[in-house]
């Protein structure tokens, strides 16, 4: 028992010159990048608005839970879709978007500080259909999964009676919010599911097969139909909206902020990076191994934007991501990202800014659709990116070639005698530090 008490004792003795070793060792540095935010599915709204000048191409993502059959979504717009243009699209094109955009964290070396159209189709009468002189029907067609129609009315509650006749029920409460758009002369493209063989009626909670939907329209300004989302939203509303124009956004009619990396760093620094302080990395492969319940620290970004939203009076967009296409076409040999150059480049002519806006709204802060208007600031690249050092807190797990080549040599160091009598316990210790770093 002497004796294995003797070799741990020796072990762990060898072990810690490796630390000292690796610490200490010139040149021993990383940079470790990790994502932070929201996950990929948080958002309870999310879009991408493609505008040219003259049309924007809306694109949103479907999110629903329930029966399929009570299914109806109506999307307000300030003009008639232009023909043919009303699709489905992937949703993968949302995760290339928020992968490329989300805010990422930087971890390195005290060493590296210093980085620290012209015509428009309006389409004759005898294309649409009257209804009682009130509801004019543009539009009725079938894409992917969804029935779809696109029409105009005089008021509110015609719409709704008519929309409902037809199987699109829709609360008589959304009275005053479907005459605030009748009132600007828009139209609605009222949407709901074809239940087929692969869709139950019994069905009681659809998440998943909903295609993202793309419609293109005239509008003299990028625009977000967010006032109707008033009628279903929860209590607390995340959106995400991605504006592709050819310059970096503002919103026009609702206050927008600039995300500051030096907050978000000065945050992450006192809230999240200091937990870990004081501890060697022994210690801390000790509590590893010995407590299930230990965790690495939390980098909690989420909690930074929060708070920086709530220490807002008035409704606030956050812009977290604004930059020229450059950024994206660095990384065009991924297949995600062609099939999202594909959608953006035949309106933007290889040539566009990507501005992402992040907030969370209560429905009664809906009180208006969001516009979108060049910053006055300039275009100016803002990839949120933070830079960290770990030198208060190095766990000492990071290896490197030289340490390891310490731990090798110390025992050289030794007598002939003590390395005949101790090489066992040497070539156990090895294992051991290996073992323990991987």
């Amino acid at each position: 028992m002497k004796k294995i008490v003797t070799m741990i004792q020796k072990s762990i003795f060898i072990i810690c010159l490796g630390f000292f070793s690796i610490a200490m060792a010139d040149g021993c540095f990383f940079v470790e990048v990790k994502t932070i935010g929201n996950s990929a599915e948080s958002p309870n709204q999310r879009a991408l608005i493609i505008h040219d000048g003259i049309n924007e191409t809306l694109m949103l993502q479907v999110k629903y839970s329930g029966s399929v059959e009570n299914f109806v979504w109506v999307v307000p717009l300030p003009s008639i879709p232009e023909e043919q243009t009303i699709t489905t699209v992937n949703d993968s094109i949302f995760e290339v978007l928020h992968e490329m955009t989300q805010p990422k964290l930087f971890l390195i070396s005290d060493r590296f500080k210093d980085y620290g159209s012209g015509g428009w189709d309006t389409r004759n009468q005898s294309e649409g259909e009257m209804v009682a002189a009130t509801i004019q029907v543009w539009e009725q067609l079938q894409v992917g999964p969804y029935e779809i129609v696109v029409v105009s009315g005089s008021s509110g509650s015609v719409l709704i009676d008519w929309l409902g006749d037809r199987g699109y029920h829709f609360p008589h409460r959304a009275n005053s919010i479907i005459d605030f758009y009748v009132q600007k002369g828009w139209y609605f493209v009222a949407t709901r599911v074809q239940i087929g063989d692969s869709m139950s009626k019994s069905n009681s909670s659809y998440q998943s097969g909903l295609p993202a939907i793309a419609l293109t329209f005239r509008t003299d300004k990028p625009v977000f139909p967010l006032r109707i989302s008033e009628l279903t939203s929860a209590k607390e509303n995340e959106i995400e909206l991605y504006v592709v124009t050819n310059h970096r956004m503002v919103c026009d009619n609702y206050q927008t902020e600039v995300m500051d990396p030096d907050e978000v760093r000065q945050q992450l620094e006192a809230n999240a990076l200091n937990r870990e302080e004081g501890n060697s990395g022994f210690a801390c492969a000790c509590k590893r191994v010995f407590d299930p319940a230990f965790e690495e620290p939390v980098y909690d970004y989420e909690s930074v934007f929060h708070d920086k939203g709530d220490s807002y009076s008035d409704p606030t967009f956050i812009v977290e991501h604004a930059t020229h296409c450059d950024y994206f076409y660095a990384f065009s040999k991924s297949e995600e990202l062609e099939c999202l150059f594909q959608h953006i480049d035949p309106y933007m002519n290889h040539d566009f800014w990507v501005t992402r806006f992040r907030t969370v709204l209560s429905p009664t802060e809906m009180g208006d659709d969001v516009f979108f208007t060049p910053d006055p600031n300039g275009d100016e690249w803002h990839p949120l990116h933070i830079y960290l050092s770990k030198s208060k807190n190095e766990s000492g797990w990071s290896t490197s070639i030289f340490g390891l080549t310490g731990i090798v040599l110390i025992p050289m160091l030794a007598s002939k005698q003590w390395r005949r009598r101790y090489r066992r316990t040497s070539i156990l210790m090895i294992l051991l530090f290996l073992m323990a770093t991987l």
